[in-house]
């Protein structure tokens, strides 16, 4: 007893000893440049550093920092090939790096620091963080030490610093595992809370039990990226859920993945046209209704899929209808399947009378909704009349006036502006950006399908303190996309659709006022993180004569296209197909008269070789049939080039139309625009230099040049068939 408490005391002196000893040498007072301490190798403190040279190593405690060598030590990190790696995002972790010497500088500690076991095991004066760490590198110490280059410079390594220098890399693989699970353990809650979570057992049991579920779910009660999830993991490995929108198979294939922490593996994926991200071992895959057409055009019984989850139902699209009655008349041959359909605002009744010989199971999720004021400020008095031929911006920015008087910048809460098209979202992003420059409290943000995915993402990031965001936005906001902190929201009560005659043949898009029922989705946008406000810029009487919901694209469009496909996929009498609501008779006879006029079908309505040709192509009857003659012809690239301008919208916005000058001349071209895209796109392929504004490069250049790539290979695809 007596013999161990003495020993214990010598410890004490010999760590007070040191411990006096280096609070001199890293004394803030002290000469930098003349201060140094020797640790030698000495058996007799029991220090044996294992290194070839024998020399007494001088280190300048203080000023020595890693990033001198930074160059050396990422070959430590990086090592020769990608899986040797220590760390996935370098200048992260030189960024930690130097906040920790810079924080060991301030509290007036060495950046070397000295050899562990000196310090007694049996004082606990001093804890080490080390020992809480429960990881270590797998990578052996002499392999990461042979990584070194053989430089004069790295003499001045040696392997005690190379010890300190992995040390503070598990400081910080430590430190990003435990962000990591934080935020884990922040994302099980959030998912744990939305209201979709409280029905999932009944979700499971009708999918199991039913044939046909329908379920209809307030916005943002995470129906759309929790059920193919709850599905998943109940047991269903073969689930396509179908999308409206491009946007939002790419954004939930990346949230769902995120959730499902297989980001860089391919259990969830998507395919949108021309790009996928799909492979064998993908298990949840978010698809665009009509590419998921045409693999019924290929596979006639979807054979790959266990589960068809169509998504957004209420919208109405062509293809959307289409592919109702194609799940209704599959689910005869295929007993197996299960089919779910999903949305915000369904008509319950008309979907269950659709499915009633499926005994269809209908489950409601309610939101998660917060009190939502309603205020009505008109911007004219007559509704339903011919619209100005340019929006006027002020009434939006005098809604961004009116939240900068009555909400200060400390309640958090973004604007979200609804408007109908991309030149009414340029001309009001135009006069908010002014404001914005005066009022230095307001971000911008335009939101629309002809955005790159990248600015499309800019919509979810966080603002600064004391700044918020303004979306302009189309409809693209109001059910296929959901962003959180959105607390007003500004509805215009407009949206463009594609508009259709069928006595002259012509498509346009055209503004239409919108239903009740997408001015509450609208709505609700206000009130999913707390209590928020709506200013509709219309009158209550004028809601009040709004259709109860959207009328379907069915009878607003060319049928062509769908009815191409029909009769391809070997339907027997396109004039019966079971359509939920089937378009006038009117309509269908001149969409086979126009099939027949352009080769696709023969006179007892039978599919042709170029018909079979434009079926394959997923582009517009009339661009497939062009693209064709250019290849019998020998043109296929002029044709090419043609095609692409004519597949994307006009890059002739208002925001060219600054001087009297510049907006009369759109008016001596009006008709012939897709020959002034094809003269840019000569014009640039002519420069010797990139001498081009970035905008038309981004919209008149690369993404008609991304279609032609995308098309030739289809169109040679499809000839050599």
């Amino acid at each position: 007893m007596s013999d161990h408490y003495s020993r214990h005391k010598k410890s004490s002196k010999h760590h007070k000893r040191y411990s006096r000893s280096r609070s001199r040498s890293c004394s803030k007072k002290h000469k930098s440049s003349n201060v140094s301490k020797n640790y030698r190798s000495s058996s007799k403190n029991g220090y044996d550093e294992s290194s070839s040279s024998n020399h007494n190593e001088e280190t300048n405690l203080v000023e020595f920092s890693f990033h001198d060598y930074k160059y050396e030590l990422n070959r430590i990190l990086l090592g020769h090939y990608y899986r040797e790696a220590l760390v996935d995002n370098l200048d992260d972790f030189w960024l930690f790096l130097k906040k920790y010497e810079n924080l060991l500088k301030k509290s007036g500690q060495c950046i070397l620091q000295p050899p562990k076991f000196h310090i007694e095991v049996t004082n606990t004066s001093n804890y080490d963080k080390s020992l809480g760490i429960y990881m270590r590198l797998t990578t052996s110490f002499n392999e990461l030490f042979g990584r070194l280059p053989q430089t004069e410079k790295c003499h001045n390594l040696s392997q005690s610093k190379i010890r300190q220098f992995l040390d503070i890399l598990t400081y910080y693989l430590d430190f990003r595992q435990k962000e990591k699970f934080n935020k884990l353990k922040k994302l099980r809650k959030t998912q744990n809370n939305l209201p979709v979570a409280v029905h999932r057992e009944e979700i499971l049991d009708a999918v199991r039990n039913q044939q046909v579920v329908i379920l209809a779910g307030d916005t943002g009660c995470g129906k759309s990226t929790q059920v193919p999830q709850y599905l998943f993991q109940g047991g269903f490995d073969k689930i396509a859920c179908t999308q409206p929108r491009r946007i939002a198979c790419v954004s939930l294939s990346k949230r769902v993945s995120h959730e499902m922490l297989c980001e860089y593996d391919s259990i969830v994926g998507y395919q949108i046209r021309f790009e996928r991200s799909k492979n064998l071992k993908t298990k949840i895959l978010f698809i665009t209704e009509g590419l998921l057409l045409r693999q019924l055009s290929v596979e006639e019984n979807l054979t790959q899929y266990s589960v068809l989850i169509l998504d957004e139902v209420h919208e109405r699209n062509l293809f959307g209808d289409f592919l109702l009655g194609i799940c209704k008349c599959l689910l005869k041959s295929r007993p197996d399947l299960k089919l779910v359909l999903m949305s915000a605002t369904i008509n319950l009744q008309l979907f269950s009378n659709f499915f009633s010989a499926e005994e269809a199971k209908v489950i409601q999720v309610p939101g998660r909704l917060y009190p939502i004021k309603l205020q009505y400020m008109p911007t004219s008095k007559d509704f339903g009349t011919k619209k100005a031929t340019k929006l006027d911006p002020q009434p939006y920015i005098n809604i961004m006036s009116l939240i900068d008087q009555k909400y200060p910048t400390e309640e958090k809460g973004d604007l979200l502006i609804f408007l109908s098209g991309l030149n009414e979202i340029t001309t009001v992003e135009d006069a908010a950006k002014e404001y914005a420059e005066k009022n230095k409290n307001w971000i911008i943000l335009p939101l629309h399908s002809q955005l790159s995915i990248a600015d499309q993402d800019k919509v979810f990031d966080y603002c600064p303190e004391g700044v918020r965001k303004c979306i302009i936005a189309t409809n693209i906001a109001e059910t296929s996309i959901t962003i959180d902190g959105i607390r007003f929201v500004a509805d215009s009560g407009k949206v463009k659709e594609m508009s259709y005659d069928a006595e002259c043949k012509m498509q346009r898009l055209k503004e239409f006022w919108i239903s009740q029922a997408s001015a509450e989705q609208r709505k609700g946008r206000a009130g999913r993180t707390g209590p928020g406000v709506c200013f509709r810029l219309y009158t209550d009487k004028d809601f009040q004569g709004l259709d109860p919901f959207t009328t379907a694209e069915i009878h607003k469009v060319p049928l062509e296209s769908v009815l191409l496909q029909m009769i391809s996929m070997g339907l027997p009498n396109a004039r019966l197909f079971p359509f939920i609501e089937p378009p006038p008779p009117e309509n269908m006879e001149n969409a086979i008269l126009a099939l027949k006029q352009i080769d696709a079908l023969t006179v007892d309505e039978k599919l042709t070789s170029l018909g079979k040709a434009l079926a394959k192509i997923p582009v517009d009857i009339t661009i497939g049939k062009m693209l064709m003659m250019g290849c019998v012809f020998q043109q296929l690239q002029p044709v090419l080039t043609l095609c692409a301008a004519l597949s994307i919208q006009s890059p002739f916005t208002s925001r060219a139309y600054r001087d009297h000058e510049c907006e009369k001349k759109p008016i001596q071209y009006r008709n012939i625009k897709t020959v002034i895209l094809r003269r840019v796109w000569i014009e640039f392929h002519c420069l010797k230099k990139f001498d081009i504004n970035l905008f038309i490069y981004n919209v008149v250049i690369r993404k008609p040049k991304l279609l032609d790539n995308n098309i030739i290979f289809l169109v040679f695809r499809v000839i050599k068939v």
